[in-house]
């Protein structure tokens, strides 16, 4: 194995723990929407800084890119990545269904408030039973 091949699956490795970090990043601000864009922004930099890395390694001999220390690191970032991103679709799912309850909570709401303003009359009308 060479230096070349070495650094590469270090850099692997540190892409791998960034893409952590930013995986806990979502996980901490789940309900904060407007910054949930700028790190799934980040996270897919991050994606695509590893598949160029990926078609880097293509080029070079499969078992000797790696040790099995480096390997066995990377599957263990690979599964905790996953299971991060199960977590974030739960969490996810659980807040939108929160948001969607609130808004059929708020729609129904002001549909009560509507119907109890249109039912007192407007100051100044009198009702004539002619009419």
């Amino acid at each position: 194995m060479n230096d070349g091949s070495h650094e590469l699956c270090q850099e692997k490795i540190l892409i791998l723990k960034e893409y952590v970090t930013k995986g806990e990043e979502i996980l901490s601000s789940i309900e904060d929407w407007e910054s949930l864009a700028l790190i799934l922004e980040e996270r897919d930099q991050l994606i695509q800084r590893l598949q160029n890395m990926e078609e880097h390694f293509t080029g070079l001999k499969r078992n000797q890119v790696c040790t099995s220390q480096e390997k066995q690191q990377i599957d263990n970032l690979v599964k905790l990545i996953q299971d991060m991103d199960q977590s974030c679709i739960h969490l996810i799912q659980a807040e939108q269904q929160k948001t969607l309850q609130d808004l059929k909570k708020n729609q129904q709401n002001q549909k009560v408030a509507d119907y109890e303003i249109s039912l007192t009359p407007s100051h100044g009308t009198f009702l004539d039973a002619k009419k």
